[in-house]
């Protein structure tokens, strides 16, 4: 079994997520969050809040889902988000092209051209069930809808970014009236995928915290920059890797300038606190010809998992497209007058776009543990600031007290943290229910805490124990939390 097989099983079983839907046979693309995973993914998504919003003093905002067709047109999603497809005549499923093909014909390489993919398809037939392929076409990758009576042409929003976009305006008239301005937002997109396959990897409903960063675009430099200067990441141009400091990338012009620099390394160092193996990823500089029209420079975190490198945030200066779109589409004025130059400009803007359910997964693929002499079952080596549960409560028997005291101590406990809290079963089986969902700490409380008022803390990494004083017990367990261990 692969790994991500055993991931996926290890995830049904213990609430981390599942198909939407089940009893009806469920949707590709389409997953739920247990309760396990709840948890996890909300402390993903508060840590990047903190890293990339609070200790900045940046600006959050949440933005509608539906939008009209206008702004997806300026966007240009309308017009040129969409992948070549092939319908079947017969079962009229459909199919990817330009996947297809390079799968099924020796060689082939799509041009972008809609007339390379008619001719190598020609005659061919559905791998389902075998009826003749349709001529390819463009499929536009939104979920569209239809604004009240009059059913006014919407879309579900692909990406939070164009909410940021229309909201610019009138943040800025809010908060400062002056350059750089930074807006951030952690929220649902969605993009109708022809075939989602891959668990999380690839779905049609997805979670994104993204940045947008508007700055002068004389003034490219970042106040902090120097704080970070020399800090090293893993770094992929023309498909060599090797490690880099965030002040070579500037000095080599890898990258724009210092302000993407200093965000590579923020994301560097927020994807090694939620535990990725920093030997399995890497930025991968995007060549001249994968970069889109709008942008003067991408760049891609790529992670290493069984399934192959995966693509879980990316990078772009946008320079003014957006703003200058929007400016001609809704005919409104989106330049801001800087003080310094006397002067009105449009704003370039540098983003930040990160997947939370890719970066879930690749979280689990490196948390991974197998059986060992230790440990006779799998687990999640998971990092304490988003572990589901900081601490486990257990009372080693329901009887005599010792479930009573259990809950008061659980209690006490859940003023700042979460509890995993179970009575039955043998305490070897609780310890290890708690070791496979993540669970740091453990703590039993057995009858020596009946008359010292103190409790065994077990610890995840090592299996290894203490007794802990209940009055320290709190304090002791959020002081570790904060700093990311798993151990007192």
């Amino acid at each position: 079994m692969d790994l991500h097989e055993r991931i996926f099983e290890l995830a049904l079983s213990r609430s981390f997520f599942y198909p939407s839907n089940e009893p009806y046979g469920s949707s590709s693309g389409f997953y739920d969050y247990g309760p396990v995973g709840v948890l996890i993914k909300n402390k993903i998504q508060n840590l990047w809040r903190r890293v990339f919003l609070k200790e900045l003093g940046f600006h959050e905002v949440e933005t509608s889902i539906i939008t009209p067709s206008i702004v997806l047109e300026a966007s240009g999603h309308i017009g040129s988000f969409a992948d070549p497809v092939f319908d079947c005549a017969k079962c009229k499923s459909r199919i990817r092209a330009d996947t297809f093909l390079e799968k099924e014909v020796k060689g082939f390489k799509w041009d972008g051209k809609l007339e390379s993919l008619a001719n190598a398809g020609k005659n061919m037939h559905c791998p389902s069930c075998k009826g003749l392929l349709s001529q390819p076409y463009m499929f536009n990758l939104m979920f569209k809808t239809g604004i009240g009576g009059e059913q006014s042409a919407a879309y579900s929003r692909p990406e939070t970014a164009q909410g940021i976009f229309t909201s610019f305006p009138r943040l800025f008239r809010n908060h400062g009236t002056k350059l750089p301005l930074g807006i951030g937002q952690v929220g649902k997109s969605f993009r109708n995928e022809i075939s989602p396959r891959k668990g999380l990897v690839r779905m049609r409903e997805f979670t994104q915290m993204e940045l947008e960063y508007f700055f002068n675009p004389n003034q490219p430099q970042f106040d902090r920059f120097n704080e970070v200067a020399d800090e090293k990441m893993r770094v992929k141009i023309d498909g060599k890797i090797s490690w880099k400091t965030a002040r070579k990338l500037v000095e080599e012009k890898d990258v724009c300038n210092e302000i993407m620099a200093f965000f590579l390394v923020l994301q560097w160092k927020f994807y090694k606190l939620c535990g990725l193996d920093e030997n399995k990823m890497y930025f991968r500089i995007l060549p001249k010809e994968e970069v889109p029209h709008y942008s003067s420079g991408n760049v891609d975190m790529e992670v290493e998992t069984s399934y192959g490198a995966i693509e879980i945030s990316g990078n772009a200066y946008r320079t003014d497209f957006d703003l200058s779109q929007h400016s001609k589409f809704s005919k409104q004025d989106l330049s801001v007058f800087v003080e310094e130059e006397k002067k009105k400009i449009v704003p370039h803007v540098f983003e930040v776009s990160m997947g939370v359910d890719r970066m879930f997964f690749c979280m689990l693929e490196h948390a991974f543990r197998e059986k060992s002499k230790e440990k006779e079952w799998e687990w999640f080596d998971i990092p304490p600031q988003i572990s589901p549960y900081e601490v486990a409560v257990f009372p080693l028997m329901k009887k005599d007290g010792l479930a009573e005291k259990a809950q008061e101590v659980s209690a006490l406990l859940r003023v700042g943290m979460d509890v995993f809290y179970h009575e039955g079963g043998s305490i070897g089986r609780r310890y290890a229910r708690a070791d496979e969902i993540g669970v740091p700490f453990a703590v039993t409380i057995d009858y020596d805490t009946l008359t010292d008022n103190t409790v065994t803390v077990r610890y995840r990494q090592n299996g290894k124990q203490e007794r802990v004083k209940i009055i320290e017990l709190s304090a002791r367990l959020l002081e570790n939390i904060k700093a990311g261990k798993a151990v007192l």
